[in-house]
């Protein structure tokens, strides 16, 4: 039985990722209880090293050889795709940015912050950063987009930065952060918004392309567009990066093991491995601004392709710019990157 709160959400379907929580299991999993046989065999050889002279203890770990292989693949994955890395903090240095709370998925209370724009404003930017990202490497993009009015929301995004979630970390927990954080604007700016724009980086335009496809509550009718800089649009071509040397070639185990861990967190898992990316991901519902690093040297151009093969900016207010010299990390800016989001955002904000 569900209680009262997973009940309303999983009725919500319009909404973006997945909210159920991960239950709770008891008995330990099959990758466990394999990790603490390897490791009393290996405590027995260094304590005992006449056990290698037992033949049952050598056939026992002839028979963990082949298991073995599949651990350290499981482990590998989980490592590479389900725990963030840890990377220096820089945080941001604007003084005017305010803290705020706010429920994310599984009602797990986070931290955002708010950079207030011009006492007329009512229109709002919320900015979602990268992978192995933070808000304050992110923050020259947020200070621009508020020197021209808009009031900022930004956030360290689980698992990066100071905020909490290294372990169990999904793409669609993110999405979910970041839905949950823009239901509850209204209440953390202390009213509505009449105009919304989302602006992601790399993988953070993944989450934006995801909400953009799915808008839901207040901000439904209010996301007037977003911008994408050099943004992931394929999770599994992020997989094949991620993945060390020669794993990419055992695609079936690793996708096995991927569905596996994301059914685990995941009860109620509403996107495949094989559709999180586009297409099938979601294309946006407002016009939007794509800005690609030609210098890309974190995505390289097969993310930009596939964008530019599903978005079709003809007959729209939409555009796509590969900017030559440009580089896809968040703490080098550019100057071509904010002429053009500036040329793009300044005629609407001034409707």
């Amino acid at each position: 039985m569900l209680d009262g709160t997973q009940s309303q959400i999983r009725l919500r379907p319009k909404r973006a990722a997945s909210y159920l929580k991960t239950p709770i299991r008891w008995r330990p999993s099959i990758p466990t209880i394999l990790s603490i046989v390897f490791s009393v065999e290996l405590m027995a050889v260094l304590l005992i090293p006449d056990i290698l002279k037992n033949r049952a203890f050598i056939l026992l770990v002839g028979l963990s050889i082949p298991i073995g292989g599949w651990l350290f693949v499981y482990w590998q994955i989980y490592l590479s795709v389900f725990t963030t890395p840890l990377r220096d903090l820089i945080d941001v240095k604007d003084e005017r940015w305010k803290d705020v709370t706010f429920r994310g998925w599984g009602e797990e209370e986070l931290i955002a912050k708010i950079l207030p724009g011009s006492d007329t404003s009512r229109d709002l930017v919320v900015y979602l950063h990268g992978y192995s990202s933070s808000l304050g490497r992110g923050e020259s993009r947020c200070l621009h987009l508020n020197s021209l009015g808009p009031h900022i929301i930004g956030l360290d995004q689980r698992g990066f930065g100071r905020q909490e979630g290294r372990f169990d970390w999904t793409i669609l927990k993110a999405v979910a952060d970041a839905e949950a954080l823009l239901e509850e604007v209204p209440q953390l700016l202390g009213f509505e918004p009449e105009r919304v724009w989302i602006y992601g980086h790399s993988l953070g335009g993944f989450i934006t392309i995801r909400l953009a496809s799915h808008p839901s509550d207040w901000w439904e009718h209010k996301l007037k567009g977003i911008i994408l800089e050099s943004p992931v649009t394929s999770f599994p071509k992020i997989i094949d990066e991620k993945l060390p040397g020669r794993m990419v070639m055992a695609k079936p185990w690793v996708r096995h093991t991927l569905r596996r861990e994301y059914e685990r967190i995941h009860p109620d898992l509403n996107v495949r491995y094989a559709n999180s990316e586009l297409p099938y991901w979601g294309l946006p519902k407002v016009d939007y601004l794509l800005v690609q690093a030609e210098e890309d040297e974190t995505l390289g151009l097969d993310h930009y392709e596939l964008a530019i093969k599903h978005l079709n900016p003809e007959d729209s207010y939409s555009s796509i710019h590969l900017v030559e010299g440009m580089v896809h990390t968040s703490t080098e800016d550019s100057a071509q990157r904010a002429e053009l989001v500036e040329n793009w955002l300044v005629p609407v904000l001034g409707e």
